[in-house]
């Protein structure tokens, strides 16, 4: 005896067919739906964990305002940087009224501003606009504000 397959047999493979596409295709987005609600991915960058009272991360072209000790604001601004041996950084602290001072400092370096220093911690290079330069300020200077 032999089998011929029919229509009703051939209708069951595609259904079959499409169901398993369609299991693979839902199990993929499934695995992306993880990744966008929060899920670490190996390949998403580093968080940046930004500003706190006692830390300030200065990208060059970016503005950062703080509240001196007097109430008054303070803008401060990473302008610049030189590669080298001893790189350094170039900042400037304009006070909410009066004019901008230019500050070079390298690593370790201490600098006033709104009447407390501040040190340069860290200080990230880099030769491209896509990723720019970048620098570290610890509060309270050589003793951690202690």
């Amino acid at each position: 005896m032999t089998f011929t397959p029919g229509p009703r047999t051939a209708r069951a493979l595609s259904t079959a067919l499409l169901g398993a596409v369609l299991a693979l295709t839902g199990a993929a987005c499934g695995g992306e739906a993880e990744t966008e609600s929060g899920t670490a991915s190996s390949s998403s960058p580093a968080p940046d964990l930004g500003q706190s009272l006692d830390r300030i991360r200065l990208t060059e072209g970016a503005s950062y305002t703080m509240e001196d000790g007097s109430g008054g604001m303070v803008t401060i601004r990473l302008t610049g940087h030189e590669k080298g041996d001893e790189p350094s950084v170039d900042i400037s602290v304009a006070p909410e009224e009066g004019s901008a001072a230019e500050h070079t400092l390298r690593l370790g370096e201490e600098l006033e501003i709104g009447g407390e220093p501040w040190r340069v911690s860290e200080i990230g290079l880099s030769g491209s606009s896509s990723q720019p330069s970048s620098a570290t300020l610890t509060r309270g200077g050589e003793d951690g504000g202690e």
